[in-house]
């Protein structure tokens, strides 16, 4: 079984049904769109072979967002994780596919590029004069900076490795403050 480590984004159809003729190897994508994005519908990237849809509009049921920027791709928020089917959970992050279960336990999602806010100062340091005294969830960071939530992850873990935050323990993990 193959899987896919990224995601091949196909295009764009009016409908659901005429997703299924794009979709020929794991990690290929089609948006649905119609006045606005429906749902992106994915093979599923572990290889088993299912057309898996994924729901953006919020007025249909929980949701997730889609992030889609020319320069750094398609990225969606939160983790996918299927509960029937292969029950495969992954994150779709800058056109890469990060399948869980084909890493090491200790493997992390680390973008090695500087990432930079619209306003054009770095996202570290967008994201440092976020942090408070108290805990923040990286998503609410995110949607304060209207950044992708996985480049706000890296770079507050960013910060904890250079002594600059602290990242919460437990139920908090992925939850942010300055030290």
């Amino acid at each position: 079984m193959t899987t896919a480590k990224t995601l091949r984004f196909l295009g764009v159809v009016p409908n659901r049904g005429g997703a299924s003729g794009y979709l020929k190897a794991p990690g290929d994508a089609v948006l649905v769109e119609r006045g606005r994005p429906r749902l992106l519908i994915l093979a599923c990237p572990c290889g088993c072979g299912e057309e898996f849809p994924i729901n953006l509009d919020g007025r249909a049921g929980p949701a997730w967002r889609l992030y889609r920027n020319k320069r750094t791709g398609i990225s969606l928020f939160p983790s996918v994780w299927r509960e029937s089917g292969c029950e495969s959970h992954y994150v779709i992050w800058r056109d890469k596919i990060y399948l869980f279960g084909q890493y090491d336990e200790d493997d992390e999602m680390i973008e090695t590029s500087s990432l930079q806010t619209d306003g054009g100062i770095s996202l570290a340091d967008a994201v440092q004069e976020q942090l408070t005294d108290e805990l923040i969830p990286f998503a609410e960071i995110a949607d304060r900076l209207d950044a992708v939530p996985w480049d706000v992850l890296t770079e507050c873990r960013r910060l904890v490795r250079a002594g600059r935050a602290r990242e919460g323990r437990g139920k908090q993990r992925g939850s942010f403050c300055r030290v």
